[in-house]
Parts: C-alpha cells; sequence; structure tokens
C-alpha cells in the first residue's frame, strides 16, 4: 500500500472503528490471540471488512497491499500520568516527547506561509522538513522545503510520473543533495515501476531508473550512496542506478533479497499477511549480506513471527511482543504493541519502535531504554512512522513532527 493509499484506509477505519457492530459470538476467537495487541488487529479487521470495498475503488488502490516499514495507529490515544497494565509496558517510565527529547520534536502548522496545505513527507535535514502539496487526493503534486527555524518555505521540484502511472509519489528519500521517489504504473502494455530524482536546491525533476515489474518498491528500501540509487522491490530483488539517471540494473545475487539498511540486504524478505491477524513464524531479513564487502550475518533462530535489521529484531510470538538482538541476546518483552511487527514492520533506524497501550502512543527507543508519548490524535486525525527518520501527528490544526536522527544524536556518549 503506497502512502496515499493508506492514509484513506487508515482514516476510513478510524471512522468505521467506532460504527462497527459488535461481532457475532465465537468470530472474534477465531481470531484472537494472548496478546492484547493481537485482540486489537482482529477488531480492525471486522471493521475494515464493512469498508474494503469503498476504499478498493480508489483508482490509487491498485495493487494494494501493506507497506514493510510504514506504521498507522488505526485508534485515539489520550494523554495519562497512569502507568499502562498491559504486561511489558507496565514498568516502563513513560515521559511527554517533547520533554524527553525537546530536540526532536517541532510543532507546526499543516499549510505554508502562502496558504497551502501540505503533508510532511521526510526530512531534509536537522531544520528542515520536506513536505508536499496535493495535485489531487494524496497525490503528491510540488515538493517544498520548509524551514522549522524561521518557518519559511520554497519550492523544490515539480513531481513528476509517467502518464500510465497507477501508484503515485511514494517513499521520498532524500541524500547527497538530493529527493528521489517511486511510481508504478504500465509502459507499452507492460507493469513498470520507475524511480524519479530532484535536485534539493531545486530544479525539474528527472527519471533515475526504471524496473520492468509492477510490484513497486518496499518501504523503507531505497537509499542514495555514492551517487547511486539504490533500492528493492517487494517481491525481492536489489537494484541500482546513476543518481544523474540511467540503467537500472539488478545486483548479482539478490534476487531474494530486500535492501534493510544501505549496505545490507536481507532475505527472505516479509511476507504479507492478511487482515485476520495471524502471523506466520518467521524470520524475515535473517540473513544480511553487505553489498560493498560480501560479508554475512545470520540471526540466531526463534520461534514466533520476526523482523530484523542489523543489530535489533522485533517480533510477535504466543508470549506476546519482544525485541532482542540478531545474536540472541537482549531479549526483552513489550507487550501491547501495535503495529511494530505487523506486515513485516521493522525497527526504524535499528532501533526505534512504536508501542500503544490504552492511554498512550509510544515511541520506545531500543538502546536506551526510554519511551515518549506523542501527541494525541484529534479527530480525523493519524498518525505514521513512514521511513528512516520521520514520524509525525496529524492534528486538526497542524502536525507534530518526531525527528529520529535528532533522538539517535542526543544518546551519543560524550
Amino acid at each position: 500500500m503506497t502512502r496515499q493509499v493508506e492514509h484513506q484506509l487508515v482514516r476510513t477505519l478510524e471512522a468505521a472503528a467506532g460504527r462497527a457492530p459488535t461481532p457475532e459470538p465465537g468470530l472474534l476467537d477465531q481470531l484472537e490471540r494472548r496478546s492484547r495487541r493481537r485482540r486489537q488487529r482482529a477488531q480492525v479487521a471486522l471493521a475494515g471488512a464493512a469498508v474494503l470495498a469503498v476504499v478498493a475503488g480508489s483508482a490509487v488502490a491498485l495493487g494494494l497491499n501493506q507497506p514493510s516499514g510504514q506504521s498507522a495507529t488505526l485508534a485515539p490515544a489520550g494523554p495519562s500520568t497512569e502507568l499502562s497494565t498491559d504486561p511489558g509496558l507496565k514498568d516502563l517510565a513513560v515521559e511527554p516527547i517533547e520533554k524527553l527529547w525537546p530536540e526532536a520534536v517541532h510543532n507546526i502548522p499543516n499549510r505554508l506561509p502562502g496558504g497551502e496545505k501540505f503533508r510532511p513527507q521526510t526530512m531534509a535535514d536537522d531544520h528542515t522538513v520536506l513536505v508536499s502539496i496535493d495535485a489531487g487526493f494524496e497525490n503528491a503534486g510540488e515538493l517544498w522545503a520548509y524551514d522549522l527555524t524561521d518557518k519559511t518555505a520554497r519550492k523544490v521540484t515539480t513531481v513528476r510520473k509517467s502518464k500510465n502511472t497507477t501508484i503515485f509519489a511514494s517513499n521520498f528519500t532524500v541524500g547527497e543533495g538530493h529527493v528521489v521517489w517511486w511510481t508504478s504504473g504500465v509502459d507499452e502494455g507492460k507493469p513498470v515501476t520507475e524511480v524519479w530524482g530532484a535536485p534539493l536546491a531545486g530544479g525539474a525533476a528527472y527519471r533515475v531508473g526504471q524496473v520492468n515489474s509492477g510490484s513497486g518498491v518496499q518501504q523503507m528500501a531505497i537509499a542514495i550512496s555514492g551517487q547511486k540509487v539504490f533500492w528493492s522491490l517487494r517481491d525481492g530483488g536489489v537494484y541500482q542506478a546513476p543518481l544523474s539517471g540511467g540503467e537500472a540494473k539488478l545486483i548479482d545475487g539478490t534476487q531474494k533479497f530486500g535492501l534493510v539498511q544501505y549496505p545490507w540486504a536481507g532475505s527472505p524478505v516479509p511476507k504479507l499477511e492478511s487482515y485476520s491477524g495471524e502471523a506466520p513464524d518467521a524470520l524475515d531479513y535473517r540473513t544480511l549480506r553487505n553489498l560493498e564487502t560480501g560479508e554475512e550475518r545470520t540471526a540466531t533462530a526463534r520461534d514466533g513471527s520476526w523482523t530484523c535489521r542489523v543489530q535489533w529484531c522485533v517480533g510477535d510470538t504466543k508470549d506476546g511482543g519482544f525485541v532482542q538482538r540478531r545474536d540472541g541476546t537482549g531479549r526483552r518483552e513489550i507487550g501491547g504493541m501495535i503495529g511494530s511487527t505487523d506486515y513485516g514492520i521493522q525497527p526504524t533506524r535499528d532501533r526505534f519502535v512504536h508501542l500503544e497501550d490504552r492511554t498512550r502512543s509510544i515511541i520506545y527507543d531500543i538502546e536506551s531504554g526510554k519511551a515518549g508519548r506523542v501527541a494525541t490524535l484529534d479527530g480525523g486525525g493519524f498518525r505514521l512512522m513512514g521511513d528512516e527518520r520521520l514520524y509525525y501527528v496529524e492534528t486538526k490544526t497542524g502536525y507534530q513532527l518526531v525527528d529520529l536522527a535528532a533522538i539517535e544524536a542526543s544518546d551519543q556518549p560524550g
């Protein structure tokens, strides 16, 4: 599911969840797992069934599926000064995120100085957020750079796409003075996935490369390094093309690999779950391969459904939600987890997971053990962890931005 489709689904599910009838006796039990997170996801499945046909009718819903790196919260969470009673969170000390990591939190309006309403996409640097102005329903038409310090904005580029595009611009990623994104569509009757780019300083967008596949790019699986762009498809396969544009080439031996965190690629790639709420036992990205050196690493075996990054894994087992290092050490229970292990979602930046209990939505830093409570959702809002750096909450009048890189930097020794 691309970001625009997920936004639509999130909004629809939020509205439907409050109106959904009580399930028939025994139906919820078929979906229920032992942890509270499984119970909540099953309830979402029941509400989602009532509105799925509406979402499927959208033009951007072609190839509908859930990304491997995007977390969307489907129920509002309010502030609380009490500790949770959920297993694994009851002893977790939680502070308001703006108090715990003030340098990482920015509260901004939802309109540019000229009055145009925008959506955050990613951080361009420590004091600039890249935002989009839609050309249609959640179809990014222009990219702008919004300065968080002086509240000014400048246009970066007009977002380009091919004539027969069916999945609009997704996964905006910044590096080496450029921003790149991908689209999917049809070219001469064949499905294609295209990567586009533009200079952050401002300028025309151009096509970086094209792959003859309609599967789309994995969420959080596009990177810029050494004047090259790397990306992997949801069905597997890591590709590269010159940042300046040119032929896209499959990297030898990566047909069953996905980009984890450049230069690391992993196998097997996550498989999508259905809305039944049942996760098969699996260890996604069990094998890591360094695309520059050829080094390989293998995670230790474990029960349950797990997704690993370079150092940390998040998992769902019959006993609840856990985090654990690839080598099997540092196991920690984080019951009440929503979103962080659903559909193969990975620990962001190899250290952050999104937790939620009855009253709070939390960013949990695995490395430091600290937890920050994010803003409460207002009516119709949503929250997303859509890339490796930016997490945000939409409110009635603006956004609360959380720059995960700033949290990481603040936790460095010295």
